[in-house]
């Protein structure tokens, strides 16, 4: 991975992943045990460790909430290619598998619908609509928080939708834009999705982000001017299903755990 990256490619090896009793899968399909499966073949997932899914080898990709380099997160995909989905992975990955004295998440999104359920339990500090004044608040609140200094909670605030906060109230923007450029070191964590296509359109935002995940995305003009490096193949990727990132001078990818 690049040097900014803090990603840890698994504290010991999976097991061998069993084959769903011999059952050839769709590309759709998780290939992954579920949550008590997974729990079992990883071991514990160390108290401030966000899980963002499994790499080719077997392997769970972590992300050390407590190290600042990463920076924040950016997840660019055609439309229904499982951005949202992600978010709510990492939302679920949280909640399921860590404790809320260690880590909570909040959600700013145009379309709260899509997160029915995701606002019960103490890991959640609320699901915003983007267009409400309650959103704005949260962003000033954060904002401030992070300018205080570095919390014992860690914080993961999910944005469905870089695009749709640019017509939010300039001060709101303001805030988002200091919370991706000193957010992480006080371990409030950005995690931000975007339209591949509409992403383009936004260097300077996307200049902001050290960290991209990368869905599939089938233009391939496109995706070469979103990535990096050559041969990332973001074409190839199952819809909501696999997704990679940079490592280093390779493309790693991942696919989601069943959780």
């Amino acid at each position: 991975m690049s040097n900014n990256y803090q990603f840890t490619l698994a504290l010991k090896a999976l097991r061998e992943i069993q084959q769903e009793e011999q059952r050839e899968q769709s590309p759709g399909q998780t290939f992954f045990p579920d949550q008590k499966a997974l729990i079992k073949q990883i071991g514990p997932i160390p108290p401030d460790a966000l899980l963002f899914g499994i790499a080719s080898d077997g392997l769970p990709l972590l992300l050390n909430l407590r190290n600042a380099r990463p920076g924040p997160l950016l997840v660019l995909a055609d439309r229904g290619s499982g951005k949202t989905l992600f978010l709510q992975l990492l939302a679920r990955a949280a909640a399921r598998l860590l404790a809320p004295d260690r880590v909570q998440y909040a959600v700013l999104t145009e379309f709260p619908g899509e997160w029915d359920g995701f606002q019960v339990g103490p890991h959640c500090l609320g699901i915003y609509p983007l267009h409400h004044d309650s959103a704005m608040d949260l962003l000033y609140q954060l904002a401030c928080q992070a300018e205080a200094g570095r919390a014992e909670t860690s914080i993961v605030l999910l944005v469905d939708g870089l695009d749709s906060t640019l017509k939010m109230d300039p001060t709101a923007q303001e805030n988002l834009r200091y919370l991706l450029e000193n957010g992480p070191q006080a371990c409030i964590w950005p995690m931000v999705s975007i339209n591949a296509a509409r992403a383009v359109k936004l260097p300077d935002w996307l200049s902001l982000f050290r960290t991209r995940v990368y869905g599939r995305i089938s233009n391939l003009g496109l995706a070469d001017e979103l990535t990096p490096l050559p041969g990332a193949g973001l074409g190839t990727l199952f819809p909501g299903t696999q997704f990679c990132l940079r490592q280093k001078s390779h493309w790693l990818r991942f696919r989601l755990p069943n959780l």
